[in-house]
């Protein structure tokens, strides 16, 4: 679906414009988020403006770019902090000491935003995103990764190599991971039965529970009833999920 993109106007009515343009209801919207339809028309209203932590899973309710979202939400930030003082007034019938008081209470409120920004920057991780899964030279793609998503620190291990793929055509139905959706993956957490793996093996990738049997991984998965075991040496971990977000 072509995403809406939405010039000079509100964040409220940006939100809205996207919602009535595919035809969405604000339930629709408040069951996507497990949020109720009366802060859904708060948002829309302009009547309460979400915090930075929550753009990303208004992005993907919506339907739009996390980009173009914070974009949208920074530039509404901006104007609430030029329409909150006094500042509209007609500079050449000012006093020198009007205009500068005028500009020192501006650039007050300018300089507590981007504290609140930067707050919000240092509690999230710059994610690399990407398209197919980096089965070799992990730490190279990493290092030339052109796409991002931020997404917050809280479980994330420092040091970690932990990545973002868009789910296509290495899938996990049985755990309702499917095209479209996104998974994050942790190159280097440790791993334990149970968990969900991505591995490289001579049958190609594949996304399974993580079964080990002595010194063999056992792979199992509902396509054509595949039921394999590997050698340690035979499957690489590329992988462990550690967050899945379902595509609506």
């Amino acid at each position: 679906m072509d995403k809406l993109i939405i010039k000079n106007m509100s964040f409220g009515s940006y939100l809205k414009k996207q919602r009535e343009t595919n035809k969405w209801t604000a339930k629709d919207i408040a069951d996507r988020l497990g949020f109720s339809a009366s802060y859904i028309s708060q948002l829309e209203n302009d009547t309460r403006l979400p915090s930075q932590k929550q753009l990303v899973v208004l992005a993907n309710a919506y339907e739009v770019s996390e980009e173009e979202l914070r974009k949208q939400w920074t530039e509404s930030k901006i104007h609430k902090v030029s329409i909150s003082g006094d500042y509209k007034f007609n500079i050449k019938d000012a006093g020198e000491k009007r205009v500068e008081e005028m500009t020192h209470k501006l650039e007050a409120g300018l300089e507590e935003l981007k504290k609140t920004i930067t707050a919000d920057e240092v509690a999230h991780y710059k994610m690399p995103l990407f398209s197919s899964i980096p089965v070799e030279d992990l730490d190279l793609h990493l290092k030339h990764a052109d796409e991002f998503i931020f997404i917050p620190k809280n479980g994330i291990v420092r040091g970690h190599r932990i990545f973002g793929v868009r789910v296509s055509d290495i899938q996990f139905p049985e755990a309702s991971i499917i095209a479209g959706d996104l998974i994050m993956l942790d190159a280097d957490i440790e791993v334990s039965d149970g968990d969900i793996v991505v591995l490289s093996t001579p049958d190609g990738l594949l996304m399974t529970h993580y079964k080990k049997r002595g010194d063999f991984l056992e792979i199992v998965t509902s396509e054509q009833g595949f039921k394999k075991s590997y050698s340690g040496r035979d499957a690489k971990l590329i992988g462990r999920l550690i967050y899945h977000i379902k595509k609506y």
